[in-house]
């Protein structure tokens, strides 16, 4: 889902890490799949939504090179519980194909002013997911929870300003998991890289240059 917003990032290598679609689903187990494919020179670390989980957990240990992180419309502890919960035991892939299911990835996801273009990419990407891979996922985000932990990894927060899914008061987590952050807004939903590429791409570089900063 990143293909709309890498062409606006520009001057940066930009490495895309896609998750695995088998096996186990947890941040341990992931984090430890991302930890493997990370670069080996300096690097910053953006973390979408349901990714947040595995940067968090990255934060924690000694990952050679990490400079930085930039969670985006991200979360520490569950942002709809009941919700995640409930779509683990629905046939989400195959709902996501109806013809209204439009309306509510607009309504929860893209914004109201997302095109066919963006819906269709949306549908794409939950059908590169296999179904177990997506119940798991939707489990570990009911799951989740902030246990208290300390980092000193200096972080970026973009929140995007209509959020249908991540309330606003979760940004506190990161404030007490954090002693280095910074807080931003992106004008746009959840799923803000992709309904507002550009306002990212430009978020996300005024975002790197601010924690490479720190280390002048």
């Amino acid at each position: 889902m990143f293909e709309p917003l890498l062409p606006h990032i520009h001057n940066i290598e930009v490495l895309v890490l896609p998750l695995p679609n088998n096996g186990a689903q947890d941040y341990n187990t992931l984090a430890a799949y991302v930890v493997e494919r990370l670069p080996k020179d300096d690097f910053i670390l953006v973390a979408e939504s349901f990714s947040g989980g595995i940067a968090a957990h990255l934060s924690q240990q000694s990952v050679p090179h990490l400079k930085g992180i930039i969670f985006v419309a991200s979360f520490l502890t569950a942002p709809k519980t009941a919700l995640a919960y409930l779509a683990s035991f629905l046939p989400t892939r195959q709902l996501a194909q109806l013809p209204f299911s439009g309306v509510v990835h607009r309504f929860l996801f893209l914004g109201k002013e997302a095109g066919t273009k963006e819906i269709e990419l949306f549908k794409s990407a939950l059908d590169a997911v296999t179904g177990s891979a997506l119940k798991l996922r939707l489990m570990v985000i009911a799951q989740s929870g902030y246990d208290g932990f300390k980092s000193d990894v200096p972080v970026v927060y973009l929140a995007a300003t209509h959020d249908r899914l991540v309330p606003a008061m979760k940004k506190q987590e990161f404030v007490q998991a954090y002693t280095s952050i910074v807080f931003a807004e992106i004008d746009g939903p959840h799923f803000i890289l992709q309904a507002n590429p550009k306002g990212s791409a430009a978020a996300i570089l005024k975002a790197a240059n601010l924690i490479l900063s720190k280390y002048c």
